[in-house]
C-alpha cells in the first residue's frame, strides 16, 4: 500500500484506529525496509563475490594469455632458428653444387687434354704401333693367334673396345699375312 492510500484511510477512520493504522503500517513498513535491507546486502555481496571472481578470472586469463604469448614468441624464435638452418643448408648445397660442377668441368678439360695427348702421341694408323702389337709374330699361325687375342680386347663390345683400333688391326693383320709366303713364314721387306 502506498503512503497516499494510506492517508485516505486514516482520514476516513477515527483517531484511535488511526493510530493503531499507522503502527501497523509502519510496523509493516519496517519489515519490508529490513527485508529490503537484507536484500540489498545478499545482492550487494553477491555483486562483490561476482566481482572478485571476475577479476580472479581475468587474473587467471591474463597469466593464460602471457603464457601463451611465452610459448608464441618461443615458436617463432625456433621456427627463425629452423629457417637459419635450412638457409645455411641451401646455402652450402649450393657451394657444394657450384664446386662440383667447377670439378667437373675441370676433369672434363683435363680428360680431353689427356685424349688429345694421346691422340696427338698414338695414331691408330702408324705402322709402329702395329708392328710393336704383332711383334714376335713370324709366321701365319701367330699371326692369327695374335689378331685373336688383340679382336679380345680391342672388340667394340668389349669394356673399353675400340673401333677405330679394329679397323687398324684388321689392316695391318691383312697386310702380314699377305706378307707371309706360301709355308707361312713371314718375309720381311
Amino acid at each position: 500500500m502506498s503512503v497516499e492510500e494510506m492517508f485516505e484511510k486514516l482520514e476516513a477512520v477515527d483517531e484511535a484506529s488511526q493510530l493503531k493504522e499507522i503502527k501497523l503500517w509502519l510496523f509493516k513498513e519496517s519489515v519490508r525496509l529490513r527485508d529490503e535491507k537484507l536484500d540489498l546486502e545478499m545482492l550487494r555481496r553477491d555483486f562483490l563475490n561476482e566481482r572478485e571472481d571476475a577479476r580472479e578470472e581475468c587474473r587467471r586469463n591474463e597469466a593464460r594469455l602471457e603464457t601463451r604469448s611465452a610459448q608464441i614468441r618461443r615458436e617463432e624464435e625456433l621456427i627463425d632458428q629452423k629457417h637459419a638452418v635450412i638457409k645455411r643448408g641451401f646455402e652450402e648445397l649450393d657451394r657444394d653444387r657450384q664446386a662440383l660442377i667447377a670439378r667437373e668441368n675441370s676433369l672434363r678439360e683435363r680428360e680431353a687434354q689427356l685424349e688429345e695427348r694421346i691422340a696427338g702421341s698414338i695414331s691408330l694408323e702408324s705402322k709402329e704401333v702395329n708392328d710393336v702389337l704383332f711383334r714376335g709374330a713370324d709366321n701365319i699361325l701367330l699371326i692369327k693367334k695374335r689378331y685373336k687375342d688383340l679382336m679380345k680386347l680391342f672388340h667394340p663390345d668389349c669394356l673399353g673396345g675400340d673401333t677405330e683400333m679394329v679397323k687398324s688391326l684388321n689392316r695391318t693383320y691383312d697386310r702380314l699375312v699377305k706378307e707371309c709366303d706360301s709355308y707361312g713364314k713371314r718375309r720381311r721387306a
